[in-house]
C-alpha cells in the first residue's frame, strides 16, 4: 500500500505533505516512452492542500506524437483522488498566447514541481513561464472580454424572461451562466492570474476591489451575504444588476459594435426591474 503522509485526525485542517516514496512510486507507474516530463501542481505543489479533499494534480509532458488530447484519468490512491492529464509541451505555448487560457496556464505552470525531466525541457519552458508578462495579450485580452459581455445579452433576456414567467429552473440555469461569464471577462479583461479555484473568487473581488460596488453584487449575487439565503429570484435580479456594473466596468475595453447591443439590453434590464440600492 502507497503511503502518501502520515494521516491523523482533523485532516482538513493542516497540510499533509505527500512522502518521497508516494511521488517515487507514481512516477515510476506513470513514466514510459512517450513520456518526457511528469509535474505536480496544484495544492499539493502550493503546500497548501487538506486531504483528504484535495485532489493530487499530476501532468505527463508527452512527445509532440503523442496522440492528443486524452482525456484526463481520475483514480483513487489509499484514499487519495488523482487527476492525472497527459498534454505536450506546445500546448501550454499556445495558452501562454491566449489570455483566457493564460490566466490560469502561467500560474500552473510557475507552481509546478518537478517530479520527472528526462531532457531539462519543462524546466525550460518553466523559465518561460516566470519570463512572462501580460502586457503583450492586453488588446487580445479586451477583445475576448468584449465578446464574452456582448454574448451574455441572451442569457440577460432568458434571464429576465425566466423572472417574469417565475420560471425557477431556467432562472437557475442562466443566473449560472451569467454570473460565471461576467466574472471570466473580468478576470480575463483585468490579467487576473489565477492561484487556484479556491482562490479564483477573492482574486477577481480583490483586483477590482473588495469595497467596490462590483464586489457587493458579486457577493450578493452568489447568495452569500445574506441570512437566510436569498431567493432564486432575488439572485437572478442581483446577476442582472452585476452585468451592469460589470459593463459600466469595462466600458473602455468593449468596442463600440458591442456596446451599441450592451446598452440597448441594460436599457431592458432598467426597464424591467426596480434597481434596489446597495447599503
Amino acid at each position: 500500500m502507497i503511503h502518501p503522509g502520515t494521516r491523523g485526525d482533523n485532516m482538513a485542517e493542516k497540510n499533509v505533505p505527500l512522502s518521497d516514496e508516494f511521488l517515487k512510486k507514481l512516477v515510476v507507474d506513470l513514466n514510459d516512452n512517450s513520456v518526457q516530463a511528469i509535474i505536480l501542481h496544484g495544492s499539493y505543489a502550493r503546500g497548501d492542500a487538506r486531504p483528504p479533499y484535495s485532489d493530487i494534480d499530476l501532468v505527463r509532458i508527452v512527445q509532440e506524437s503523442f496522440p492528443h488530447p486524452e482525456h484526463k484519468r481520475f483514480l483513487y490512491r489509499d484514499g487519495y483522488l488523482l487527476s492525472i492529464a497527459s498534454r505536450p509541451l506546445s500546448a501550454y505555448r499556445k495558452r501562454f498566447a491566449r489570455p483566457e487560457k493564460a490566466i490560469f496556464a502561467v500560474p500552473g505552470v510557475r507552481e509546478a514541481r518537478i517530479l520527472l525531466d528526462k531532457d531539462g525541457s519543462f524546466k525550460t519552458l518553466q523559465e518561460e513561464a516566470w519570463a512572462w508578462t501580460w502586457a503583450p495579450l492586453q488588446v487580445a485580452a479586451d477583445a475576448y472580454a468584449s465578446q464574452l459581455m456582448v454574448e451574455q445579452t441572451e442569457i440577460v433576456l432568458k434571464t429576465l424572461r425566466a423572472l417574469i414567467l417565475h420560471d425557477l429552473v431556467a432562472l437557475a440555469d442562466m443566473t449560472l451562466d451569467l454570473f460565471s461569464a461576467v466574472t471570466e471577462a473580468v478576470a480575463v479583461q483585468r490579467g487576473v492570474l489565477v492561484e487556484s479555484g479556491n482562490t479564483y473568487f477573492h482574486q477577481v473581488q480583490k483586483t477590482i476591489g473588495v469595497q467596490s460596488l462590483w464586489t457587493q453584487y458579486h457577493l450578493r449575487a452568489a447568495g452569500i451575504t445574506s441570512h437566510p439565503p436569498p431567493s432564486a429570484e432575488k439572485r437572478g435580479k442581483e446577476t442582472l444588476y452585476l452585468y451592469e456594473e460589470t459593463a459600466r466596468l469595462l466600458r473602455p475595453a468593449i468596442s463600440s459594435e458591442h456596446w451599441e447591443v450592451i446598452a440597448q439590453t441594460i436599457e431592458t434590464i432598467e426597464k424591467t426591474l426596480p434597481h434596489e440600492e446597495i447599503g
